[in-house]
């Protein structure tokens, strides 16, 4: 099964191989080492992956290529394509293909204001915007954002892990520029070593009961259900007629 050339040539710059693969291919068969080829046959099967459906194509190409992690909406350098996008349908396909995640592993009360500032101006100029020409706001299932919810503990003294109340707060405040629709969010409960603080690689955090499975699917299930409930209720209250005063609307 092969892609028609124009699929192929936009899936290579969307992933951002197209410069790889010209070069590659311009090397006479008769001469490519086994490497090469491999490698060629490697970059066919990527350009395959991204036409499946978009949870299988995201499992795969992150699998096969790291780089291709969540964007962060909370960094500004987000909020324009990227500089290899060079035409409007790569940019709608990168904006539709592409996962966002709201990044907490390094959130501060310091920073969280900023954060959220700068979450506000991606969710109204490209998520919810109904002028953006990639139509986030117009997809079903919704765009989802990445939401990371951390449960620390110093594994070297032992203890109870904790969340911290920034990054529930965050949550708060990023459900209420979606108004209130969860619908929008990937909720994600990970455990996170705090043993040093300004550790934030992949070697510190584990997710909670990955894909559904292991030890701690029920852990991850009562989490869930305490954090929407508590969402919910806060939707609800957030969308309170404006006739009901502030004590009542948020008992």
């Amino acid at each position: 099964m092969a892609l028609p050339a124009g699929q192929k040539r936009l899936a290579l710059r969307l992933l951002n191989l197209e410069a790889e693969y010209t070069v590659l291919t311009a090397i006479n068969p008769a001469t490519r080492t086994y490497e090469e080829d491999a490698r060629i046959k490697e970059l066919d099967f990527l350009c395959l992956a991204h036409g499946l459906p978009s949870e299988v194509k995201n499992n795969v190409l992150e699998y096969y290529i790291p780089g291709l992690e969540p964007v962060d909406i909370a960094d500004p350098t987000n909020h324009t394509r990227p500089t290899w996008c060079t035409d409007d349908e790569a940019e709608f396909l990168y904006w539709r293909h592409t996962r966002f995640i709201f990044r907490t592993d390094d959130l501060t009360r310091t920073n969280l204001d900023n954060k959220i500032n700068a979450a506000q101006t991606f969710i109204q100029n490209i998520l919810r915007s109904t002028t953006h020409s990639a139509r986030l706001f117009y997809m079903q299932p919704k765009k989802k954002v990445i939401f990371e919810i951390y449960l620390k503990i110093d594994l070297s003294v032992g203890g109870a892990a904790e969340i911290d109340d920034e990054n529930l707060e965050a949550l708060w405040r990023l459900l209420e520029l979606l108004n209130g629709e969860m619908g929008h969010l990937q909720l994600k409960f990970i455990w996170k070593n705090d043993a040093n603080l300004n550790d934030v690689s992949a070697a510190t955090k584990r997710e909670v009961a990955a894909n559904n499975s292991g030890p701690f699917v029920a852990i991850e299930q009562n989490l869930l259900t305490i954090v929407l409930a508590a969402a919910r209720h806060y939707t609800t209250c957030m969308h309170a007629p404006a006739t009901i005063n502030s004590i009542k609307r948020w008992a």
